[in-house]
């Protein structure tokens, strides 16, 4: 499975200065724009999490892709909490015992503090990336910020960059108290984690990928480096007596130490031979119950003499429908299991962050239950309405369908882990026939070397895929993200068995590469089109003109890119747009009217003859979501996006074909997203990236 689904791509992507058009709209009293949430929970990693102090069933979690998240009922339901994060990758968490409501999240831009239990938020401007580096750093930190269990004034930090920072002043100021150099021009070894005793709060102890655990007796002061393994991923003091230490050091096992680091005993009765762990945990009620997470689950109720495995997962099939490990089974595994969190008013309760779902335990990690509801990480590729029914494609996920409005979703497909259907989900295309919805999706599989479409006749009731006519390999000229991907898909409005679908990717000697392909059955069968764009680099930018089916437009990106032209259903091509050479999208009116986005929304009323720039944008950011009112022409929809983890981006409303825009980006907790969606059924406007959400228009 992927570890990773957003990829960068070079362009200038950091202004944030709005328009006088754009300002203005801001300046009003109005009432912030409210988004409601209408996905599932789950679909990526649940990174980080850690326990409120003081109020029994409130836990955070750092989600990788989509922020923090937090619920109050002991994870039944989770509400998303962004407002002030500049980025969205949530890499490690802390929480301050003396002010509660005081909480720290390490993203890939640096440290945030919120103090008021992350209902918002404040980046710690010198913990940038390009400053301090005091950042959450995927496969780097797995609990990377402490604060000291006495004093809330005092934090340290271990950082990706090597170092260990200490801060006296709530994360204000820092200053390094640890470092190892690197031999020559080498890059410094990063630090995973640090712990600091609640007994004796001189003693600090830190995680380091070369130099096993390094321990400071003086609060910092001084350090030396410990009798362990030298790649080490956490440590932890007892709570109760700080001689007693727990260390975890990947495939080198678990250790534990009795003599405050003096020396340490490898724990290995139950623990199975090739485990790797990555955090251990101890009870703060209790030193001999001790946990250990990695690529099992271990406990321990005898201070780690034996152990025992525990990562059977009672699913939530409801909260989350998606089916990859478990199918139709009530229970599945623990997957990647990232941190281990104890509730401090009752610590036989027990919360555990990892891939896809995330695990409460209330009687001591003898038994798990997934709860995630409402922590949307899903990553939503298209969204489609038809007749009562939503629909959407998701990175990892597939292919889900919703009866309600969004307020339950239902897997179509894959509906357990296949090799050939398994993977990254694109755009879909749903059409009815004789009464039937006809369902079309592309998919980018894990683990089979060919990209294919998945196509349903009945509605979804049963599924077919296909690669019957797609390339026999996977194109990597001239491609987006170094290989090619199926991510554009248009149906003919005049003929709904016929199906274009983009994969982007040149050809090369003896390959036919990827660009447009045509299916006159509904997806079941393909053809590559005897000609092609100039470029066929591209990202979702393909549609067909309603008013003439062999009018057909392709967006393109880098060289040769804009927008190409079609008027003969693919016989001749001709590039008729090169204002911008990125282009994202493209999306056509039932008038023939046609849109466009680069850095900049453009439109076309001749058919591509002729293009003008609608209204002014902010800078810096890419035009990626797309959509009119189909009952009023002058009503467009776009999103922006910046093609990283940063919380640059906005949704604007139009209501006066760009003559002035409306910031309705609101407090959607995603505020890039790249789908836009309207649905005329429920006067809804729905939006899909990281997270699904609507709102009435």
């Amino acid at each position: 499975m992927n570890t990773s689904r957003f990829i960068s791509v070079s362009l200038a992507l950091l202004a944030t200065a709005l328009p006088a058009s754009f300002a203005a709209q801001s300046a009003t009293s109005a009432p912030a724009p409210q988004w409601e949430h209408t996905g599932w929970g789950g679909g990526g990693w649940f990174w980080a999490t850690a326990y409120h102090p003081t109020k029994s069933g409130t836990i955070y979690i750092g989600l990788d892709v989509g922020g923090v998240a937090k619920t109050t009922d002991h994870g039944l339901t989770w509400k998303i909490v962004n407002n002030g994060l500049t980025n969205y990758a949530a890499y490690s968490l802390a929480v301050d015992r003396k002010n509660p409501e005081t909480v720290y999240v390490a993203t890939e831009d640096g440290l945030h503090k919120s103090t008021d239990g992350a209902a918002t938020w404040k980046l710690l401007p010198s913990t940038r990336r390009a400053e301090l580096r005091i950042t959450g750093e995927r496969n780097h930190s797995v609990r990377s910020i402490a604060v000291d269990p006495t004093d809330g004034n005092i934090l340290y930090a271990a950082t990706p960059g090597g170092k260990i920072y200490k801060s006296t002043d709530t994360g204000e100021t820092w200053s390094v108290v640890f470092e190892k150099k690197s031999p020559g021009t080498a890059a410094p070894a990063p630090f995973h984690a640090v712990a600091v005793s609640a007994k004796n709060p001189a003693l600090v102890v830190a995680a380091t990928d070369d130099s096993g655990l390094v321990l400071s007796e003086d609060a910092g002061r001084t350090w030396r480096e410990l009798d362990t393994p030298k790649k080490a991923s956490s440590a932890m003091f007892a709570e109760t007596d700080s001689s007693v230490m727990f260390g975890s050091f990947y495939k080198d096992g678990i250790w534990k130490s009795t003599d405050t680091g003096k020396t340490w005993t490898r724990l290995t009765e139950g623990v199975p031979a090739n485990a790797t762990f990555r955090e251990i945990a101890v009870s703060p009620a209790n030193t001999l119950d001790v946990y250990a997470i990695g690529s099992t689950v271990l406990v321990s109720n005898d201070g780690g003499k034996s152990w025992k495995q525990s990562m059977t997962l009672n699913a939530d099939l409801t909260g989350n429908p998606t089916r990859h490990y478990n199918g139709e089974e009530p229970t599945t595994n623990i997957v990647h299991p990232m941190n281990i969190t104890f509730n401090p008013t009752n610590p036989k309760e027990l919360f555990i962050s990892s891939d896809w779902r995330a695990a409460w335990s209330g009687d001591g990690g003898t038994t798990w239950h997934e709860r995630e509801r409402g922590a949307d990480i899903s990553c939503i590729t298209d969204i489609r309405f038809s007749k009562g029914r939503a629909y959407t494609t998701a990175m990892d996920e597939g292919t889900l369908v919703s009866e309600d409005n969004g307020k339950t979703w239902r897997q179509l497909w894959p509906l357990k882990y296949l090799p050939d259907t398994s993977g990254h989900y694109w755009r879909i295309a749903v059409n009815t026939i004789d009464g039937v919805d006809q369902i079309v999706s592309a998919a980018s599989p894990w683990n089979t070397p060919l990209r294919r479409v998945v196509f349903s006749a009945d509605g979804g009731k049963t599924f077919t895929d296909t690669i019957s006519g797609l390339p026999d390999y996977i194109p990597t000229a001239n491609t987006m993200w170094g290989q090619g991907h199926p991510r554009a898909l248009a149906v003919d409005p005049n003929d709904p068995r016929i199906v274009y679908l983009g994969l982007d990717g040149d050809a090369t000697e003896g390959k036919s590469g990827g660009g447009i392909f045509k299916s006159e059955d509904g997806g079941a069968t393909w053809k590559q089109l005897p000609n092609q764009p100039s470029s066929r680099r591209m990202y979702y930018g393909l549609a067909v003109d309603p008013t003439d089916s062999k009018r057909i437009f392709w967006g393109a990106c880098a060289a040769n890119g804009g927008v190409h032209r079609t008027q003969d259903g693919g016989k001749t091509w001709e590039r008729v747009f090169d204002k911008e050479s990125y282009v994202w999208n493209i999306h056509v009116t039932k008038e023939g009217v046609i849109y466009c986005g680069g850095s900049q929304l453009w439109r076309s009323t001749d058919h591509g003859t002729t293009w003008s720039q609608v209204g002014e944008l902010p800078a810096g950011r890419s035009v990626v979501g797309i959509e009119t009112d189909p009952r009023d022409a002058k009503t467009v929809w776009i999103s922006q996006t910046t093609w990283n983890a940063s919380a640059i981006g906005g949704i604007y409303k139009t209501s006066d074909a760009g003559v002035t825009w409306q910031d309705i980006t609101g407090d959607i907790p995603y505020s890039k997203p790249q789908v836009l969606r309207f649905n005329p059924e429920t006067n809804e406007l729905w939006s899909g990236w990281v997270g699904l959400y609507k709102i009435k228009q």
